[in-house]
């Protein structure tokens, strides 16, 4: 499959972007390290007539650590300096090992934090080549009136498959995203519709430009956990990212953040098993409890060839683990 013909912008500052995407509008597309938009330009998914080049723009490459306030990660920041980033692994490991398990280490050199978080919905029947398509009448993705998935359903169900999204939502992250009309500063977990058809709320002529941390209390410790076909290159058949927080003296959970990935068309956080812990004395039992409360409350549909039954099996086998994992790494931090 080869790439269809497009106009290669590359503007040297945020400004200059701003101008040229609301210039082009729904022309255009934003590209920074392209390991997942180019695959879909072969496959003919998307059809901009122009790309916006990012990788021109120094600032939005930088990770700022702004003491006792928050991390600043810029969209255009590799996965792999992410993944070996000192303050990052220090006082949110929980993200370095989430942008660690993406794809392979030559991706992760090319791959951005903003990409992976941008990264479109995945299905079986949407991301193919248009010979295959073409032998199914066409979905809610392809703006059709149905979803191949749930049969009668209303809107797209496609996957949410990226590794770094649950991970940022559980350590409470923010997302600045930007235009020439305006900036806005929002909740990530706000930053994603819940619909497979459109992922993100970002418009035509705006762009994420910075990933925004808080920084975390003491007596914290984070886990991401991912299961995956192949241990390398494959998108998650499930992902799973917990933070928990410690009372200092008595050891009971003052916070908890469980976030599962790959189970719908956004990351779902698991507000059932989090009020499990709150309050309580962590012991093997409650995170038990907690972990079988995760698997109730999600609601998996079979996607991309992983039965819905085996899904919630393991979100309760992966949720217990990390836990386990958090609550050793929170009565060391």
């Amino acid at each position: 499959m080869r790439l269809p013909e497009f106009d290669h912008l590359a503007p040297k500052t945020v400004r200059e972007a701003c101008d040229l995407l609301s210039e082009h509008n729904e022309k255009a597309k934003v590209i920074a390290g392209g390991t997942d938009l180019l695959v879909r330009m072969k496959q003919k998914l998307l059809t901009h007539s122009c790309l916006i080049d990012l990788k021109g723009i120094p600032e939005l490459e930088k990770i700022v650590d702004r003491q006792g306030g928050s991390l600043r990660i810029g969209a255009l920041s590799r996965l792999r300096s992410i993944e070996s980033s000192p303050p990052i692994k220090d006082k949110f490991s929980l993200l370095s090992q989430a942008a660690g398990r993406v794809a392979t280490f030559q991706i992760r050199n090319m791959a951005t934090m903003g990409g992976n978080l941008c990264l479109d919905s995945r299905c079986w029947y949407y991301n193919q080549s248009p010979f295959w398509r073409r032998s199914r009448p066409p979905c809610y993705k392809r703006g059709g009136d149905l979803c191949h998935v749930v049969k009668g359903g209303d809107h797209c169900h496609a996957l949410c498959q990226s590794d770094t999204a649950p991970a940022l939502m559980a350590l409470g992250a923010r997302v600045r995203i930007v235009s020439s009309e305006k900036e806005r500063v929002i909740a990530l977990k706000d930053f994603f519709t819940g619909e497979g058809k459109r992922m993100n709320v970002l418009q035509p002529h705006e762009f994420l430009a910075e990933i925004q941390l808080p920084f975390l209390p003491p007596h914290t410790g984070g886990v991401y956990l991912k299961e995956s076909a192949r241990d390398v290159i494959d998108f998650p058949v499930l992902g799973v990212a917990v933070v928990l927080t410690l009372k200092p003296g008595n050891g009971s959970c003052g916070e908890a953040k469980i976030v599962l990935g790959a189970v719908s068309s956004a990351p779902v956080e698991a507000g059932e098993a989090e009020e499990v812990l709150k309050g309580k004395k962590m012991t093997e039992g409650l995170i038990e409890e907690a972990a079988k409360s995760a698997s109730k409350e999600v609601r998996p549909f079979t996607q991309m060839g992983i039965p819905a039954s085996y899904k919630k099996r393991m979100v309760q086998v992966f949720v217990k683990q990390a836990l386990k994992e958090a609550w050793r790494l929170a009565q060391r931090a």
